[in-house]
């Protein structure tokens, strides 16, 4: 499964990408990121399933941009901290923490 995460904004306007194919990680890892994009839902999710943002919605918030393609199932969805679905709290967690790590290893 390729799976293209991407992040901005918040207090600091921190930017994050993580990309990957999950053929191309450890075992552990992918069996961790496939389970938790099955147990979200994130295929079955539309993007009207996305609740559309408050009215005076806070400029601290993280935006979201989350695509995945496996087979000749695709998927992109945009979303913000108050917009994302309870379902993909976990699997954003991790994407954040993936994205980090990357991150710091290119420092």
């Amino acid at each position: 499964m390729r799976i293209d995460f991407e992040s901005s904004g918040g207090f600091a306007n921190l930017q994050l990408t993580y990309h990957v194919d999950t053929d191309k990680l450890r075992r552990e890892r992918a069996e961790e990121l496939l389970k938790l994009v099955e147990s979200s839902g994130f295929f079955d999710l539309q993007q009207s399933d996305v609740a559309p943002e408050p009215r005076g919605g806070s400029p601290d918030m993280f935006v979201y941009r989350l695509s995945m393609s496996e087979g000749d199932r695709q998927k992109n969805l945009t979303f913000n901290d108050a917009t994302a679905p309870a379902s993909l709290q976990t699997l954003l967690a991790l994407l954040q923490k993936l994205a980090l790590e990357q991150r710091a290893k290119r420092i």
